[in-house]
């Protein structure tokens, strides 16, 4: 990733820490951070396994940006509820079109999901809130899971024949926000304003709703996570989550270094 956007947008993303180095046990999530906000971005809304619809988004925005390098964010909760979980997680990992570079956020979703993987039986209640067609997307059979009742041994076992390894290996690496030059903040469910932005932990970024207080001067904070009817683009947080899997519209921001956010968006219609 950082090859690629360097040769894009001429700068090297910093994989930012809190102000004091943090130990692998306190494990913030990662923060990627951009020097200055690339010519072109667009943040695109929780996905929800509605694969359609995100080939449907990324062609229009290709077919907008024309030549101009574009840097395409995701802002998490790939996987749940829609059918396609499995292809979108497929689709975010492969080479992403000619001239754009991918960064893919965690949400809480994906939280769960490896959560699950881990203990399956400590987080069956995972499978309430969508899990279940994350497996059915992978092939996994309730019925020959055994009602997912099996010893957890061998659950896992039967699982991971199913679910590619490198799947779950490529959730597990992705950051949980990213800072775009001193402008916008993007992280999966907003921020907790009453710490500094490199101070937020997971739950702050993947788990929060109604944020209370403003952001840093000067930011703002684009996000997903609670779904919305109206996407206002007029205040410090730009909630995008447009609920895709029930409402069948997806949307996403497109950001410049200069301009007002625009929004763009795609139905099923």
């Amino acid at each position: 990733m950082a090859g690629l956007i360097r040769r894009l947008f001429g700068q090297k993303p910093r994989r930012s820490l809190p102000n004091r180095q943090r130990s692998r046990s306190e494990s913030l999530p990662l923060q990627v951070r951009l020097p200055v906000i690339p010519p072109l971005t667009y943040v695109v809304g929780d996905i929800h396994g509605c694969l359609d619809l995100y080939l449907k988004l990324e062609t229009q925005i290709m077919e907008a940006v024309g030549d101009i390098p574009v840097l395409i964010i995701s802002v998490g909760d790939l996987v749940d509820r829609g059918p396609e979980s499995a292809g979108v997680i497929a689709h975010l990992m492969s080479s992403p079109p000619k001239g754009a570079q991918r960064l893919v956020l965690m949400g809480n979703h994906e939280q769960m999901m490896l959560e699950f993987f881990k203990a399956p039986r400590a987080h069956i209640r995972w499978l309430d809130y969508g899990g279940r067609t994350t497996l059915t997307s992978y092939g996994v059979d309730e019925l020959q899971m055994g009602g997912f009742d099996l010893p957890e041994d061998l659950l896992a076992q039967k699982m991971q024949a199913l679910v590619p390894a490198e799947h779950l290996a490529w959730l597990r690496g992705l950051p949980g926000a990213v800072r775009l030059g001193d402008r916008y903040f993007v992280s999966h469910s907003g921020i907790n304003p009453s710490k500094p932005l490199g101070n937020q932990s997971a739950r702050d970024l993947m788990w929060t709703r109604g944020m209370q207080g403003p952001p840093p001067a000067g930011i703002t904070v684009v996000h997903g996570h609670t779904p919305i009817d109206t996407v206002d683009l007029t205040g410090p947080y730009i909630d995008i989550d447009t609920g895709v899997y029930q409402t069948g519209r997806l949307s996403a921001l497109r950001l410049t270094p200069e301009g007002a956010p625009e929004l763009i968006e795609v139905s099923a219609s």
